[in-house]
């Protein structure tokens, strides 16, 4: 054991090729063989969020240091796929109807800044809930909901860690090409609700999302935030959007009370008389 070691420590013993490193005085191992180590792609992606995860729970700032430990263990091109896949996923989520999801959710809005540290956040939840939460925003609800919902500092871990490794800056290295070919592979596994694409007002929003919609009517007066969009409609794409989604949901609305008639319709007895 390694005494006062805070972050950022790794050896490798002799024993198979495996990595340690040690955080806080804590060992943990890392993978198994140097082969493993040197395949970063999206499952070891995901591995890594989920022993990160479980190792930090709801502690962010420990969840930085644990990642970047292990990044330090790998190569400079493993950092790289890494950072490449986190931009796929970042960017796999950038949806008007997570952004309408997480402005319900969060306390004090969502900016557009303020909207990519909710989907790392997201991220650093795991796979399941990264995508239960594209395929229905709604399932957000049951989320436990800390920090804001927001995680600044993973932008940067994959950036510092390549940065001490190399001495140069992962942005020119990662390259579009690279970032524009993972979002396209992890958009593959992705299943995305049908209105995910469309940005929505209040009043449509709770009618899509209704359960974050309950966490948001315990915070808001609808009355006061029905005036206003919420959205920048005075760019021409994005109102074409809001319009196309409130027809939706019109439609939406539509449907359901017309399954709501056939219900009741159904359950009404019946007053024929028996002669």
């Amino acid at each position: 054991m390694i005494s006062g070691c805070r972050f950022f420590c790794w050896i490798e013993s002799m024993d198979g090729g495996r990595v340690w490193w040690y955080q806080d005085d804590r060992q943990v191992r890392w993978f198994d063989t140097e082969r493993e180590r040197m395949n970063m792609n999206k499952d070891i992606f995901w591995q890594l969020m989920e022993e990160a995860k479980e190792q930090c729970g709801k502690d962010l700032g420990w969840m930085v240091d644990w990642l970047g430990g292990h990044l330090l263990g790998m190569q400079p091109e493993q950092i790289l796929k890494f950072y490449a896949v986190l931009s796929g996923y970042q960017e796999a989520a950038n949806k008007y109807g997570l952004w309408t999801a997480a402005e319900l959710l969060k306390e004090n809005g969502c900016s557009d800044e303020r909207f990519l540290y909710f989907r790392n956040w997201l991220i650093a939840q795991g796979k399941e809930v990264y995508l239960a939460a594209l395929k229905d925003p709604d399932s957000l609800a049951d989320v436990r909901r800390y920090d804001n919902c927001e995680f600044v500092s993973l932008n940067y871990v994959g950036y510092k860690a390549y940065q001490e490794l190399t001495g140069r800056d992962i942005y020119p290295d990662c390259t579009s090409e690279m970032r524009n070919g993972m979002l396209e592979e992890v958009s593959q596994e992705i299943p995305c609700h049908p209105l995910i694409e469309y940005p929505l007002e209040i009043p449509d929003a709770l009618t899509v999302y209704p359960r974050l919609g309950a966490i948001y009517a315990k915070r808001y007066d609808f009355e006061d935030l029905r005036k206003d969009s919420m959205w920048n409609t005075s760019l021409p794409e994005i109102r074409e959007l809001v319009g196309q989604g409130a027809e939706k949901v019109r439609k939406l609305r539509t449907k359901q009370q017309k399954n709501i008639d056939k219900k009741k319709k159904r359950e009404r007895p019946s007053r024929s008389l028996c002669i």
